[in-house]
């Protein structure tokens, strides 16, 4: 008896840890339109400083979303059609992951509207590696933006959009 009540347990623990894993699907990672750049360098490119890297979990990524969530209820996406997520989420988002002078977690996003083509070492058309390379343009407009997120403090700041040349 004792045993089957211990085995009962173990294949409801397993299940259920089981059931668990497989649905830990990430709140951006399903997501084709955005990807977490995983190269240390760009953080020094892009902030000046040689702060360490972090790769955000589930949680923190469904806290990005609503902290986004907040940024558009206050008004500071007026340059989308629509101030919504969804309007939001048409845009290619690049996450840049690190951690600032105070130790705080700072998701850079750069986000942009449409994938392009570069050429490569022997001068062939190819698409840009866009989840795996930074993309940094100067101009193009509402159709580029970034904005930092600060999980530590759940705030976003320095929301930028690029102008139009």
């Amino acid at each position: 008896m004792k045993n089957s009540i211990i085995r009962i347990l173990c294949f409801i623990f397993l299940s259920v840890f089981v059931i668990s894993c497989s649905s830990k699907r990430s709140a951006g990672l399903d997501d084709k339109k955005m990807t977490i750049i995983k190269d240390h360098s760009y953080v020094k490119w892009f902030t000046g400083s040689d702060f360490k890297s972090f790769e955000p979990n589930n949680v923190e990524l469904e806290k990005v979303n609503e902290i986004l969530e907040k940024a558009i209820n206050e008004g500071k996406f007026h340059f989308l059609k629509k101030e919504n997520m969804s309007e939001l989420k048409k845009h290619y988002r690049q996450y840049l992951c690190y951690l600032n002078e105070k130790g705080e977690k700072i998701i850079y996003i750069n986000a942009f509207c449409e994938l392009f083509d570069e050429y490569d070492n022997e001068n062939n058309l190819v698409p840009f590696d866009w989840k795996n390379k930074m993309v940094d343009v100067a101009d193009g407009g509402k159709c580029y933006w970034n904005i930092k997120i600060n999980l530590t403090t759940n705030e976003y700041f320095e929301l930028k959009v690029n102008g139009i040349s």
